[in-house]
Parts: C-alpha cells; structure tokens; sequence
C-alpha cells in the first residue's frame, strides 16, 4: 500500500522519472562495504523493474530507482514519506558511493558476488542472507 501511494507521489511530481530503462550491471544486492559512520548495516537489492529493498537486520524498506548518469537515483518509502537519496556510481560501476552531507564522510556499497565482500571492513548481513 506504501509504495502504492510513493508510486502515485512520483507519478505527479515527474511522469517518466523513474522509468524501466536501467543498466543490468546495476540488479542485484550490494552489500554495505566501508562505512566511516559507522551507521546501521544494511544491503540494497535493485531490481529490473524500477523497485528495490533496503535490507537491515531489523526492517526492510522499499525504494524505487533508475540510473541518472554517473549517479543512481532513489526515492525510499520511510513510514510513507518519500526520501531521496542519490549514490554516485564508480568509473568501473564495482562500486556505489553515498555520500553524508551531515558528517562529510562517503560509504561504499559492492555488489554481494563481487568476490571482494571478504575485504570489506563491515561485515553484515551474513554470507547466508
């Protein structure tokens, strides 16, 4: 029902915002790698069709996305409000950053069958999610 009302909130703001048009690279879950904040754990699952879920250990929210140039553009569904929130994507697209412009610090997002995970500094959600 919430993403029912996020979907008719876009749809008035911006009518081909959030379009099918995604890059396939960008499907899949991406792992939260390095975190200078130290913030909750959480993973991000991107979906072919525009939707996705954040993934934390103690909820699951949901978001709509679509590639924007060198940045991926979300629009997350919290308790019916529609936050934005943009990641810049690497050169190689290995990797997405978010940037906090409440403490100036970046974190990094890898894709889960990237074989880079073991390298990581944060080591949520478990291997077996």
């Amino acid at each position: 029902m919430q993403l029912k009302i996020l979907v008719v909130l876009l749809a008035l703001a911006s009518p081909a915002a959030y379009s099918q048009e995604q890059s396939d690279w960008l499907f899949g879950e991406w792992v939260l790698c390095e975190d200078p904040d130290d913030s909750p754990r959480d993973a991000l699952q991107f979906n072919a069709d525009g939707t996705g879920i954040v993934i934390r250990e103690d909820k699951q929210t949901e978001f709509l996305h679509r590639k924007a140039g060198d940045r991926v553009e979300m629009l997350a569904n919290a308790d019916g409000y529609a936050i934005p929130i943009n990641m810049t994507i690497s050169p190689e697209r290995d990797k997405l950053f978010l940037y906090s412009d409440k403490t100036g610090s970046t974190s990094t997002y890898i894709r889960r069958d990237s074989g880079w995970v073991e390298g990581c500094s944060v080591k949520w959600p478990p291997p077996n999610n």
